[in-house]
């Protein structure tokens, strides 16, 4: 029996082609896409040879059977390092990143090592593109975190506060914290393989910083830009300081929720909106004002009532006063448009000193502001029954009062956003503080300006219309630069006590050391008769954080390295803090040194994990270490125990470990880590980060670790490759290779320049598994194993080219396991490290190019599709030996070269394939719908198919007629 079909385009349209794999077929979705549906243990074998760390690794030893993060990853961080190949070269173009800083407040985290793999990537591309590149290593203070995690420890080892030891004696705790942590998060940095020069690190406490900082601070309050002034802050009473906004976490609810809170026995429940009646003075008709309010203590601190002027129901009472019913002072009823009359009474209460819109209407009315919370949350300027009193017990006790008085006017279920301070748990209070504050109104406008002029690009594009519409919100608004913090920059001004009757007074002397201080008090008073006492406040870590760019090389000294790095090239970082930290150091750096910080601003969206943002006190947050190294449930949970995370917190967070890390995290090693996570869409709305893409991509290492042994078994001995550039008689298969490879460049040079890292990644992963794995590498064996010397040399010369291109392509992502096979590739005239070498280039593979031969390829592979999907259909497919004749009738031997059809014999595992000849006629023939173009494909299955039940051929589809 032979089984004829006609070639259907329809079939073009299938997403992928089924490629043998010497016994099964796979679709090419399963080979790029096919998750691991199951987590196991993975063995590794490591690298041995006692190696001084410095020098190079000794890449004659064997490689191991199969691929070890252990072994490929063992000595060469400290021959990069040692050997000076991160530091910039003289080259004329530059490439200069900042990295931004990690926190000393602990290990790093998966977010740490998604960004640091985004910018490595593009840091080893520009570097290999032969720009003079540097990347800049740092360490943050994070004044607010550090403190809050040292006096846990503190309280947890000793049971002592920070004001039980003293300022000098906490600091050096401090101190001692930032070594240890120092040292724990550069060791995980160089372990993920980060290319940065280490020559240049910093540490935002450091002199040269410090020096910046000061300097910065003066300079911006001799223009008048910083100032002191009573504002409202976010206070936090359980750290007795100003926290920013990007530390207060809005929490929603929708009514009644009760909230643990520091310094409490109980829990607080918040979502109540309570009504209450202010007594109209001197009103003959005894008139009462309604009021409402979800914070029912701040009532204590009222000093108006307003109204809107156009509200006929209150109209008659504006210019009126009503009578607190506490202390008996006059709360004067005033109107103001703001006030939206058609929500609850239509009459609202005004705390101008605990609310930041009631200060702005007490600012324009010119009302009194009075402060009832003391700085460690309790009452103050309240009257003796409230004062000492703590603010939620206080809530309790008002609402009684007021029962009594029969001023109560109910209590109902309120929807409302709770701030919550990110680093003590505590809720925030708006309170009004005297604090240093800086006006950015006209450096957002600069900022704002350096975006239109495209002095700065964003990408994606999208963020620059973000910027402008959030930073013309907002300028107006003051940046309050200063904590009540002991850890941190402290702030270069000084109270000048002289005599009292002295207008100076009081105030502030400004300057970068002390005695310049006192030069300058000095100057002002015309003696020294007086004492100068530095503020006790220290600056906001945002503060010194967004002058790093030009801080980190040495600003304001103008120095070698500032005027050859500075402007830097990019930043990157989460779409989180492209205000709290990127705008400022577009902000500062505008204004401090005339140029933006960088041309472009790279922006990765919020990570996730299964669905949830990452948070430690959900137990998600990922340890990349642990992702390397591996690890157990066990060893996940044992960490967490070592942590500072509150002990009621942790059995939830083990249920949720243990849900999702059952079987542990497998040992993947970082080129795997580095890879899975550039293999994101990072500039999406979210990212979820999912354990099983790490072993997905550590199965890829394994492939390419195959692939290169597979070829590097044939190498005679002392084989160095050809210069393929130089050689005609190269075979299709060896064209269509290297076309792939010069469309892998083009690729390339298109996405990388805008950071399309996810493309980059699913086309050097779709190369190495199927175009050189299973296609390639599966077409060339024949040629390996029965060619003459000559083809074989041939063959073993362009795979040595190909794994050459593309282990520097793939050096980026993957620089452990692209080092490791580099140095063993038979090449003449290498580069010392592969982390130097040359990027392959459009220009230089552009003679590779062969649209040609790539089509010609691609109607094989379709054919070849078409064939296997036929013969599935009988259940032939994964027969252990090769099954069937075809015979290939018409047109289309004109249109492919010969050598390339008779590759589909190998490809659909034929006995034989025959070109322009007619099968014998003596059997019967089945017949497919015949559609153009217009030629004929016999395919002669009759020895499997006799061999097949009658009920087996009952199950061939229907659209087969056959005849005979």
């Amino acid at each position: 029996m032979y089984i004829c079909f006609r070639w259907l385009h329809s079939l073009g349209s299938q997403k992928g082609i089924y490629i043998s794999t010497g016994g099964r077929a796979l679709h090419t979705r399963q080979l790029l896409c096919k998750k691991a549906t199951r987590i196991h243990k993975i063995p590794s074998a490591s690298y041995d040879v006692v190696t001084i760390p410095g020098d190079k690794k000794d890449v004659s030893v064997p490689l191991p059977k199969t691929y070890s993060s252990q072994f490929t990853e063992a000595a060469w961080y400290d021959w990069w390092e040692k050997s000076g190949f991160f530091q910039p070269t003289t080259g004329k173009e530059k490439f200069v990143m900042l990295m931004p800083p990690p926190n000393v407040t602990g290990k790093l985290h998966i977010g740490h090592a998604f960004t640091n793999s985004i910018q490595d990537a593009v840091v080893r591309w520009n570097r290999m593109r032969g720009l003079s590149t540097l990347w800049i290593p740092g360490l943050d203070h994070a004044g607010i975190a550090t403190q809050v995690m040292v006096e846990k420890q503190l309280w947890a080892n000793e049971k002592l506060t920070r004001h039980d030891v003293g300022r000098p004696e906490f600091l050096r705790l401090i101190w001692n914290w930032k070594h240890r942590k120092a040292e724990e998060i550069y060791s995980q940095l160089r372990r993920m393989g980060l290319s940065l020069d280490w020559s240049k690190s910093f540490f935002t406490m450091d002199d040269q910083v410090k020096n910046a900082v000061s300097n910065a601070f003066c300079q911006l309050y001799d223009e008048g830009l910083i100032s002191r002034k009573n504002r409202i802050v976010n206070w936090s009473c359980i750290l007795k300081s100003t926290i920013a906004d990007i530390e207060v976490e809005r929490v929603d609810i929708q009514g009644p929720t009760s909230f643990p809170v520091p310094g409490y026995s109980r829990e607080v429940t918040l979502g109540y909106l309570t009504s209450f009646a202010y007594p109209v003075h001197n009103s003959e008709k005894n008139e009462e004002i309604v009021v409402a309010t979800t914070r029912l203590e701040t009532m204590l601190g009222d000093t108006a009532i307003a109204v809107h002027p156009d509200d006929v129901r209150y109209q008659h009472l504006v210019g009126s006063q009503a009578t607190h019913p506490f202390s008996g002072r006059m709360v004067p009823i005033i109107a103001d448009e703001f006030v939206d009359r058609e929500k609850g009474t239509g009459a609202v209460k005004l705390t101008p000193a605990h609310s930041s819109v009631d200060y702005q209407i007490a600012v324009k009315h010119n009302l009194r502001h009075i402060n009832i919370l003391s700085d460690d949350g309790t009452l103050c300027n309240c009257g003796e029954v409230f004062d000492g009193m703590k603010r939620f017990d206080a809530r309790e006790k008002v609402a009684q009062i007021l029962q009594k008085k029969g001023l109560w006017r109910g209590q109902t279920s309120h929807p409302m956003s709770v701030p919550i301070c990110s680093r003590s748990s505590d809720i925030i209070e708006p309170k009004l503080k005297e604090q240093w504050f800086l006006d950015c109104s006209d450096m957002a406008m600069d900022a704002i300006q350096a975006a239109e002029d495209s002095d700065i690009e964003f990408i994606p594009s999208y963020y620059s219309k973000l910027w402008k519409h959030f930073l013309t919100q907002t300028r107006e608004i003051p940046w309050c630069i200063s904590r009540q913090l002991w850890w941190g920059h402290n702030i270069p001004a000084y109270k000048l006590l002289a005599d009292s009757n002295s207008k100076l007074n009081g105030q502030y002397v400004v300057a970068p050391t002390f005695t310049e201080a006192i030069t300058k008090a000095t100057e002002m008073l015309g003696h020294n008769k007086f004492k100068l006492v530095q503020d006790e406040d220290v600056l906001d870590t945002w503060f010194s954080s967004s002058l790093l760019p030009f801080a980190s090389l040495g600003w304001p000294v103008q120095n070698p390295n500032l005027m050859t790095f500075y402007p830097t090239t990019m930043v990157e970082s989460g779409s989180d803090i492209l205000f709290f930290w990127i705008a400022r150091m577009v902000m500062l750096g505008k204004k401090l040194t005339g140029n933006p910080p960088f041309r472009q601003i790279l922006i990765h969206s919020l990570l996730l994990s299964h669905g949830e943002k990452m948070s430690k006190s959900k137990g998600n947050v990922i340890d990349p270490m642990s992702i390397i190294q591996g690890c157990s449930l066990e060893e996940l949970q044992k960490s967490l125990e070592s942590s500072n995370i509150d002990r009621k917190e942790m059995a939830a967070i083990f249920a949720e470990q243990k849900k999702q890390f059952s079987s542990g995290i497998p040992e993947c090693g970082s080129d795997a880590l580095r890879m899975a996570l550039c293999s994101y869409d990072f500039k999406g709305a979210s990212i979820n980060i999912e354990v099983e893409t790490f072993v997905e991509y550590r199965s890829l290492c394994n492939k390419i670790w195959q692939i290169f042994k597979f070829y590097q078994n044939y190498f005679p001995n002392g084989f160095i490759a050809s210069n393929i550039d130089q050689v005609n008689n190269l075979s299709a298969k060896d064209c269509w290779i290297l076309d792939k490879c010069a469309h892998l460049t083009e690729l390339c040079a298109q996405h990388f320049p805008k950071a399309n890292l996810d493309v980059i990644t699913y086309s050097l992963k779709r190369h190495w598994a199927v175009d050189f794995s299973t296609i390639y590498l599966e077409y060339s064996k024949p040629t390996l194993q029965h060619g003459t010397a000559q083809e074989k040399e041939i063959a073993l010369s362009v795979a040595v080219k190909v794994m050459d291109m593309s282990l520097k392509c793939l050096s980026p992502f993957m620089p452990y396991l692209s080092e490791e096979l580099y140095q063993r590739l038979p090449l003449p005239n290498k580069a010392p490290s592969i982390c130097v070498a040359s990027f392959p280039s459009t220009h230089e593979w552009s003679i590779f190019r062969n649209h040609t031969i790539n089509d010609d390829f691609e109607k094989m592979f379709k054919l070849s599709s078409s064939i296997k999907n036929f013969k599935a259909q009988f259940g032939l497919l994964h027969q252990s030996k090769r099954v069937g004749t075809a015979y290939i009738i018409g047109p289309l031997r004109q249109g492919i070269p010969l050598e390339v059809l008779h590759l589909i014999e190998h490809d659909a595992r034929l006995t034989s394939l025959q070109v322009d000849k007619m099968p014998d006629e003596s059997n019967s023939v089945c017949n497919l719908e015949v559609l153009q173009p217009n030629y004929t494909v016999l395919v002669d299955l009759s020895d499997s198919i006799r061999s097949q039940s009658e009920e087996e051929l009952g199950s061939a589809p229907a659209q087969l007629h056959c005849s005979g």
